[in-house]
């Protein structure tokens, strides 16, 4: 009989020899440097290993990582900054560094349009009739938000908001891997917080809420989307934003997430203006259109 002992010894013995992990990062050293890639002889070795170190859970069998095949060195696109790293000459090599000057040409350019506010994109057509009065309120949401927002890109030293907004973070300083994924994952969790902290202020509205009909709560909400986006991304309103933010301490790049906490309103109001008779559904995007405005 299988004692709770024997399970705890088991689980121990798994977390102490685990080996699976450096073995396989071996395997791409080892691969990226012979001229026969993955059928190198101590790939072929490494790969045994690999298969074995898989099945201990049910096997039992420890795996060790042989002293003669761990890697001295790394190649640049296993992004191994705290090693000491060679520029790989493999297709994979290749492929990563002409993909990082991309993106970093990519990511330069976005930097001198977000400072400039004329050069960010205004769609007028969602401006929906009277939503200038709601612009006072959702100035004053924008400024609480977009300080919440600086705030935790200063906690987790994060330079760019599109990091934390889509949760594909990469600016964050190089801690351990198992740190830096409970960083992530605390700022993630942070950052969803304040997403439902903001769109509670989003639908909260007059006081006889209750006494409306849904066809006036939904026009209630579009002016209040309309006026948030404006603030958001009206010029005059993104260069006040932008002489707000602290000189020493800000990335100088336009806040722009604030206006998408009510993208479903604003999608209402977007596919509505469009001429739906118009509409050509042999085309994807339009028929994708039609079946949102049915149901929105």
């Amino acid at each position: 009989m299988l004692l709770l002992q024997d399970i705890i010894d088991f689980f121990a013995r798994n977390l102490a020899n685990e080996q699976l992990g450096t073995i396989c990062n071996a395997h791409v050293v080892h691969a990226d440097r012979s001229e026969y890639g993955a059928m190198d002889e101590e790939c072929l070795l490494l790969a045994e290993l690999a298969a074995t170190a898989v099945d201990f859970p049910k096997t039992g069998k420890i795996v060790s990582m042989p002293f003669h095949l761990k890697p001295k060195l790394y190649p640049d696109f296993m992004g191994k900054e705290d090693y000491q790293t060679y520029k790989s000459n493999k297709i994979l090599g290749r492929l990563y560094r002409r993909v990082k000057e991309v993106y970093d040409e990519d990511a330069e350019a976005s930097s001198e349009e977000s400072t400039d506010p004329s050069a960010i994109p205004y769609d007028a057509v969602l401006e929906i009739p009277r939503f200038e009065d709601l612009i006072p309120e959702a100035w004053g949401h924008k400024c609480s938000y977009d300080g919440q927002l600086i705030g935790l890109l200063g906690q987790y030293k994060v330079q760019k908001e599109e990091e934390i907004v889509t949760g594909h973070i990469w600016s964050m300083p190089k801690y351990t891997s198992k740190k830096q994924g409970e960083l992530k994952e605390r700022l993630k969790h942070s950052y969803n917080s304040l997403k439902k902290e903001f769109r509670k202020v989003f639908e909260e509205t007059i006081p006889d809420h209750e006494n409306l009909s849904e066809e006036e709560k939904n026009i209630l909400y579009e002016k209040k989307a309309s006026a948030w986006y404006h603030v958001t991304y009206h010029p005059e309103w993104v260069k006040k934003s932008l002489e707000l933010q602290d000189p020493d301490e800000s990335s100088h790049a336009a806040m722009l997430s604030f206006a998408w906490i009510a993208a479903d309103y604003l999608a209402r109001i977007k596919i509505r203006s469009r001429e739906m008779g118009s509409i050509d559904s042999a085309k994807p995007v339009d028929s994708l259109a039609k079946f949102l405005a049915q149901r929105l």
